[in-house]
C-alpha cells in the first residue's frame, strides 16, 4: 500500500497544527470571557450561537470554493484574515463594548472555518490513495484534537493569569505563522475547473443543487444520517458546549484554568478517538458506527451524578472530566468513519461540496440548541439533573435511529457497488 507519509500530506498536517491551535484558543477563551463579564449562560450561548450562523450559511459556499478554487490560496487567505482580525481586536480592546468585540471576532473565526475545514477535507483524497483515506482522515482529526487539547489549556492558563489580550495575541501569531507556512511549504494539486459564465451566485446555487441531487438520488442514506447528526448537535453537543463552562466555573466554583483543562479533556478524547480509528481502520465497519454514538450519550449519566449527588468539587470535577473524555472519544470515532464514508462514496469533483453541505446541515441545529440550553441552565440552575438525563435519553434514541437508517441504507449501497464493478 502506498505510504501516507508524503511531502504534500505532511505539509498539510504541519500548517493545520498552527491554524487549528489559533482557532482552538479563540473558540475557548472568548465565550468564557463573555461568561465572566456577564455571569449569564444565556448571553454566552447567544454569543456562540451568533458565531455559528455564518459557519452554517457559508460552509456550502466553502465546499464549492474548495472544488473550484486553488486550495492553497484559500487556506493562506483565511489564515491572513484571522491574523488581521486578532490585530483589530487588540487595537479596539477597551475602546468599544467587549461583548460586541468578542462576537465580531468569533463571527469572523467561524466564517473562516466554514471555508477552511471543507477545503482541508476535500484535499485529503487528492493526497493519499483510496485505501488510505480513512487513516489520513484520522490523522487530520488527530491534529485537530491535539490542537484542541493544547489550545484551551494554554488559553485557560494565559487568560486566568493575564486576561484576554495576550490570548488574542497568541492566536494572531499562530494564524500568521500558518499563513506563511502555507505559502512557503504546501504543495496541493489543483486541476483547472471550467469557468462558468452564469455568475458567482448562480454557480454556487447550481453546485449546491448538484450535491443535493447526488445525495437524494445516489446516496440517500448519507442525507438521512446528516439530519440525525443534526439532532445529536441539537442535544448532546449543545449541552456539552453550554453546560461545561457553567458547571465548572459557576456550579463547582472552580477557576477558569480548570475550564481550560476540561476543554482539554474533550480534545484529548478526540485525539484518542482519532488514534483508535487509525489503529483499527481495517476492522471498523460503518454499519456498526452508531454504537459509538450510544456510548457517547451514556457518558452523560455520570455528569448527572455530579449535579445531583453532594461531593467535593474537585472529585466532581474529576468525574466530569472523565465523562467528557469518554463521550468525545466515542463521538470522534463515529465522526471519522462517517466523513471517510462520504469521501469514498462521493465523486472527486463533488467531494468538497458534499462534505461542506454535510457540515452545514449537521451543524444548523447547534446554535438553536445552544440558545435553548443557555436558557435552561440559567432558569434551572438549582436542579440541572433532569436537563442532563433528558438530553441523554433523547440523544440515545437518535443513536438508535441512526443505527437503523445506516443498516437499511448500506444494504442498498452494496448492490450499486457491485453493478459499478461489473
Amino acid at each position: 500500500m502506498e505510504s501516507l507519509i508524503s511531502r504534500s500530506f505532511v505539509s498539510l498536517v504541519i500548517v493545520q497544527i498552527a491554524s487549528l491551535f489559533g482557532s482552538a484558543v479563540l473558540r475557548f477563551a472568548l465565550p468564557l470571557y463573555v461568561l465572566d463579564l456577564t455571569e449569564s449562560a444565556t448571553l454566552m450561548a447567544a454569543v456562540t450561537a451568533a458565531a455559528w450562523l455564518p459557519y452554517i450559511v457559508l460552509t456550502p459556499i466553502g465546499g464549492v470554493a474548495a472544488d473550484r478554487v486553488n486550495k492553497k490560496r484559500i487556506m493562506a487567505a483565511l489564515d491572513a484574515i484571522m491574523a488581521a482580525t486578532c490585530v483589530v481586536y487588540l487595537g479596539f480592546e477597551g475602546a468599544i463594548d467587549l461583548v460586541g468585540l468578542s462576537v465580531f471576532a468569533l463571527v469572523v473565526l467561524y466564517a473562516a472555518q466554514s471555508v477552511y475545514q471543507p477545503t482541508v477535507q476535500a484535499t485529503v483524497p487528492f493526497l493519499v490513495p483510496r485505501q488510505g483515506v480513512v487513516r489520513a482522515t484520522a490523522v487530520v482529526s488527530q491534529i485537530s484534537a491535539l490542537s484542541g487539547l493544547v489550545g484551551p489549556v494554554v488559553g485557560g492558563l494565559v487568560f486566568g493569569l493575564f486576561g484576554i489580550g495576550p490570548v488574542v495575541a497568541v492566536s494572531g501569531v499562530a494564524f500568521a505563522l500558518s499563513a506563511v507556512l502555507i505559502v512557503t511549504t504546501v504543495r496541493i494539486p489543483h486541476d483547472a475547473v471550467e469557468r462558468s459564465d452564469a455568475g458567482v451566485i448562480r454557480t454556487v446555487l447550481g453546485d449546491i443543487s448538484e450535491s443535493l441531487s447526488f445525495l437524494r438520488r445516489d446516496r440517500p442514506v448519507i442525507l438521512k444520517a446528516i439530519f440525525l447528526a443534526a439532532g445529536i448537535n441539537l442535544t448532546l453537543t449543545a449541552l456539552i458546549l453550554v453546560g461545561t463552562p457553567v458547571i465548572v466555573t459557576q456550579v463547582l466554583g472552580l477557576p477558569n484554568q480548570y475550564m481550560g483543562f476540561a476543554e482539554g479533556a474533550l480534545a484529548l478524547g478526540g485525539l484518542a478517538g482519532g488514534i483508535a480509528v487509525g489503529a483499527l481502520a481495517s476492522r471498523l465497519k460503518i454499519e456498526r458506527a452508531p454504537l459509538l454514538l450510544l456510548l457517547a450519550t451514556l457518558a452523560l449519566v455520570p455528569v448527572a451524578a455530579v449535579l445531583g449527588v453532594p461531593m467535593d468539587p474537585l472529585v466532581a470535577y474529576g468525574v466530569l472530566v472523565v465523562s467528557l473524555f469518554a463521550s468525545m472519544a466515542c463521538a470522534t470515532m463515529f465522526s471519522i468513519q462517517a466523513v471517510s464514508f462520504v469521501q469514498m462514496e462521493t465523486p472527486g469533483h463533488l467531494v468538497g461540496k458534499v462534505i461542506a453541505l454535510m457540515m452545514s446541515l449537521a451543524n444548523c441545529a447547534q446554535p438553536v440548541g445552544q440558545l435553548v440550553y443557555g436558557g435552561l441552565f440559567d432558569a434551572l440552575r438549582a436542579d440541572l439533573v433532569p436537563v442532563v438525563l433528558g438530553t441523554a435519553a433523547v440523544s440515545f434514541a437518535i443513536g438508535l435511529a441512526t443505527w437503523r437508517v445506516l443498516g437499511r441504507g448500506l444494504r442498498d449501497v452494496e448492490p450499486e457497488r457491485s453493478i459499478e464493478c461489473d
